[in-house]
């Protein structure tokens, strides 16, 4: 395999990060909470856009026989974490905690990602190389804010907006 998983590794990383910095027991899950389901204070991680790194899409890669080669993955991952219905207060204190993790370890690479993963086989069927994920906060405009929630069927409540700047590229042969 190469970087397929780069996604997944990428999301359960931040659910990784995000989980460790809660208070042990509180629930952080990935996708959109179950409107039917029983409200429980805790957060949710949710993708609700994929795109590519600009400087991935516009520059070739060629390696040092002059060849093309297979080029770096760099993606722009968006998401929105959010309480998954409890009390309010609480929930957006566990987003101001969530925020202070994010701040404190903005960058993650290969060697420091496994701790963070429910799911660390998946960190190890990517092919040989580095991958890096950089995470910032996003500062959307009230629009598009309003476009994410109307479009993932939630009732409108605190939220942090993250993008998660996630590259792999393939180790020197």
């Amino acid at each position: 395999m190469s970087s397929e998983q780069l996604i997944a590794v990428a999301t359960d990383a931040l659910r990784g990060l995000v989980q460790g910095a809660l208070p042990s027991g509180t629930p952080v899950v990935v996708g959109l909470p179950s409107p039917e389901g029983e409200e429980l204070s805790g957060l949710s991680v949710h993708l609700f856009r994929i795109g590519v790194l600009p400087l991935v899409r516009a520059v070739p890669t060629i390696g040092p026989d002059g060849r093309r080669v297979r080029p770096e993955l760099g993606l722009q991952l968006d998401y929105l974490l959010s309480g998954l219905g409890g009390e309010a207060l609480q929930e957006l204190g566990l987003l101001g905690t969530a925020l202070q993790a994010l701040a404190d370890s903005p960058v993650r690479e290969r060697q420091s990602m496994a701790a963070l993963l429910s799911q660390p086989d998946r960190l190890s069927a990517m092919a040989a190389g580095s991958v890096t994920v950089q995470w910032r906060m996003l500062d959307l405009p009230l629009d598009q804010v309003s476009g994410v929630w109307l479009a993932s069927g939630m009732r409108q409540r605190g939220g942090v907006f993250v993008r998660a700047e996630a590259v792999w590229q393939v180790a020197p042969a």
